[in-house]
């Protein structure tokens, strides 16, 4: 009886570890949980932020924004980073330098990524701006409460459903 309880614990565990998944944590705010299937025989390093490359030589990396690393003013409402640079907003009320910045952003993600392909959702405390072109992905995601930093990541070899998946299934 002893061992067959052992074998039971061991079976339990075995199905508990195959549905864990792997954090990455780009900030104390932004947090995505990633499933095994994406780190078995990953690469994960960090460049201009953190990432991960798969076996299968998928790229998934992010990286948190703020008004300093952007180079704009201090009090810059981070929320409103996507809105500008996706052309969902326009720049008219800002500065000069502010507006050619956000146009001239907005000019590179549009060759890279299309902004005809924009799509925004609202999930429970976050807002999730993404675009793909040719299994080339790129997101930004707002958290409400957090107005100095948002997230921004992006994908090389999934479609626009995987991508758009990974992130709203791991967002934490």
């Amino acid at each position: 009886m002893k061992k067959l309880s052992v074998l039971m614990l061991v079976g339990s565990l075995a199905a508990c570890a195959a549905q864990a998944t792997t954090t990455l944590s780009f900030s104390a705010d932004f947090k995505i949980a990633l499933p095994p299937s994406v780190f078995a025989g990953a690469t994960v390093f960090a460049a201009d932020g953190l990432s991960v490359k798969t076996a299968s030589g998928q790229l998934f990396s992010g990286k948190v924004l703020s008004a300093e690393s952007e180079q704009l003013p201090a009090d810059f409402d981070m929320q409103l980073y996507p809105q500008y640079v996706l052309k969902l907003k326009a720049v008219s009320g800002l500065n000069a330098q502010n507006a050619l910045l956000f146009s001239n952003t907005a000019e590179e993600i549009n060759y890279s990524f299309d902004l005809s392909d924009v799509s925004t959702e609202q999930l429970q405390g976050w807002t999730l701006y993404s675009l793909c072109k040719t299994q080339r992905c790129l997101a930004y995601v707002v958290k409400y409460k957090a107005s100095e930093y948002i997230l921004t990541v992006h994908a090389n070899g999934m479609s626009k459903t995987e991508f758009t998946g990974l992130v709203k299934a791991g967002l934490q």
